[in-house]
Formats: structure tokens, C-alpha cells, sequence
């Protein structure tokens, strides 16, 4: 039965397939009319993108927005398999990080990526007053945020720093506690002496505005994880937007983005809460120092990392000769 499977599928359909059982769905979806472009945001939408690109004769772009490979939560050598017999064939790959962009070209010989930062438009932040304009509060606010707040994520840490530096700070997270975690963590910041709330998740679009009541922006990331390690997370973008000063994890995606804006924010090395807690020490003890990070990390984002300006490298290619600015982009999404 094995051989006759693999007989009439073969393993590169049999893998695509196994990996999305929706392929067929979204290979039709595809095909039904042509496009000058077949845009691909996920793995298992690539194939799909792939088919119709090439019968319509269109080309063929994708945004590679981690390295799934690297990650327990796909098969690595379906993943793997997907990226060698596609990204040779695009006529674009995108990635959120010059780290992963490297990573890619190093693996499959590819054309050089095309970096888009995960920065958000302006509109987001519409009606924010910009941090010179802002009340001061008497404590510290630090804000992280995720679609789950559990283990493993920097969180512990962040209440380790709290607790060196005193009652002067507030920690604010927001997302989704994890089974059992929220107890675990109201206990530990007990233990530290550490104020601590928890907020609920809202839409991308309403949290950068909600950010103004925070002071300072965490970005946690672990470089254990190959693929967070080398990306630039949405947090640095959306904290750049709010205007919040960054603090964040010496991580090489992280590093790649505030070592163009140091003003920005401070790095510290993952694992070590004392020198988290003593980056965030001096912002408490010069208020002014704080304001001044938050004001040059919201006019890094209107100067140059945000979506209206990033967006630019992305329509340079769409717009690029044999295809203009006016084409039809068809984009198919699987998430």
C-alpha cells in the first residue's frame, strides 16, 4: 500500500500534502483567474502560489516570515523540502530580518532576499501624543506583550529584574496566560515584590494606541530559538510606533535593528535579569534620559521604520520593469 502511494502521489506531493490538507482547496482557489503576481505568506500556501503562477504565467513572490525549520512546531524536513524546490523559483523572497535573509541564501543559493521589517503605519498611532507631550508618572510602567503569556519567553526574567530594582516599577504584560502559569507568576512576582498586571489581548489595531500609558517596551526573545534569535519581532516595530523606550535581548535580530537606532533603547545579554535591571536603573534615575530614548524611538519610526516608508522596497519590486505599478496582485494567504 506504502509503494502504491508513493507510486501514484510521489513524496514532494505527499509531503505538500501532508503538511496542508487544504492544498487542493487552495490550488483551485489559485488557479481560478490570472494574476500578474502569485504572492505566498505561509509554507503551505507556497505550493499553491507556485501552480498558478506557472499557469498563468505570472511571477511568483514570497514572504518567508521564519524559519520554520528551526522551530518544534512543523516538520523541519517537510519545511525544508518545500523551501528547496520553491524559493529557487521565486521571483522574490521576502524576510523580516537581514539574519533569516543570510540564513536563506546561504541554504539554497537563492537571489538576495528581499528585507521587510515587521513595522506598522502610521495610522496606528493616529491621536498619540508624541513622548515630550506626555504626562509623567511617578513609577515606571514596562509593557510586554504576545498571544500567550507563559514559560520560556523572557517573562521570568523580567520579574527577576523588577524585583532588583524595587516598588519605583510596574510590569504590565498582555496576552493569554498559559495553563497554570498565571498563578505561578503572580507568585513569583509575590516573591519578588514585584508589581504586576495582566492585561487581556486586544487587536493589533487598538494596541499600539493603548501603549501611551507605558514607559518602556521589553523584547524578550531567546536566542536559543534559531529562528526569533535572527528575526526582528513585531514588538520592536510596534514600540518604535507607541514611542516607547526598547529594552530588549542581545539576540541577533534585535541587534541588527537597534544598532541603527541605539538611541532608541538598550540591549542586554539574554539570561542576565542584574543587567536588565541596571539599563532600566538608569532610565529611573534620569527621567529626562527616558524621554529623550521614547522621543528617538517615535521619530525613528516616522523617519524611517514604519510601514508608509518600508512598504516602498516592496512596490520597487511589484513595480519592477515587465510588470507595472498597476498590475493585479493576487495574493494567497494559508495560515
Amino acid at each position: 500500500m506504502a509503494f502504491e502511494v508513493h507510486e501514484r502521489y510521489g513524496v514532494q506531493r505527499l509531503a505538500e500534502y501532508g503538511y496542508s490538507t487544504a492544498l487542493p482547496e487552495l490550488r483551485q482557489k489559485a488557479l481560478r483567474e490570472p494574476a500578474d503576481w502569485f504572492i505566498a505568506h505561509a509554507h503551505a500556501a507556497l505550493p499553491a502560489a507556485a501552480t498558478a503562477a506557472h499557469r498563468w504565467n505570472g511571477r511568483l513572490g514570497f514572504d518567508c516570515e521564519d524559519l520554520l525549520s528551526e522551530r518544534q512546531t512543523d516538520p523541519a524536513d517537510i519545511v525544508r523540502l518545500i523551501e528547496r524546490t520553491y524559493l529557487p523559483t521565486c521571483d522574490y523572497v521576502s524576510t523580516p530580518s537581514q539574519g533569516i535573509a543570510d540564513r536563506l541564501q546561504y541554504d539554497y543559493k537563492v537571489k538576495k532576499p528581499l528585507v521587510l521589517y515587521n513595522v506598522f503605519p502610521l495610522l496606528l498611532a493616529g491621536g498619540m501624543l508624541p513622548p515630550v507631550e506626555r504626562a509623567v508618572c511617578t513609577v515606571m510602567r514596562l509593557h510586554w506583550f504576545g498571544q500567550t503569556v507563559g514559560p520560556g519567553r523572557g517573562i521570568e526574567e523580567a520579574v527577576e529584574a523588577c524585583g532588583m530594582v524595587g516598588d519605583s516599577l510596574e510590569l504590565h504584560l498582555r496576552g493569554n496566560p498559559s495553563a497554570g502559569f498565571e498563578a505561578a507568576l503572580a507568585a513569583m512576582a509575590s516573591q519578588h515584590k514585584v508589581k504586576l498586571k495582566i492585561h487581556p489581548q486586544i487587536g493589533h489595531d487598538d494596541l499600539i494606541r493603548s501603549m501611551d500609558q507605558f514607559d518602556v517596551g521589553l523584547a524578550l526573545e531567546r536566542p536559543e530559538n534559531i529562528g526569533a534569535g535572527l528575526t526582528v519581532s513585531n514588538k520592536i516595530g510596534s514600540y518604535l510606533l507607541a514611542g516607547l523606550a526598547i529594552a530588549a535581548t542581545d539576540t541577533v535580530g534585535q541587534r541588527e535593528m537597534l544598532g541603527q537606532i541605539p538611541a532608541a533603547g538598550f540591549l542586554y545579554p539574554s539570561g542576565n535579569p542584574k543587567l536588565l535591571a541596571e539599563g532600566l536603573t538608569r532610565w529611573l534615575d534620569d527621567r529626562k534620559s527616558l524621554i529623550d530614548t521614547q522621543q528617538a524611538a517615535w521619530d525613528a519610526s516616522r523617519s524611517r521604520f514604519c510601514w508608509d516608508i518600508e512598504q516602498r522596497k516592496l512596490l520597487a519590486v511589484l513595480g519592477s520593469p515587465g510588470h507595472n505599478s498597476s498590475s493585479k496582485i493576487r495574493q494567497e494567504t494559508f495560515a
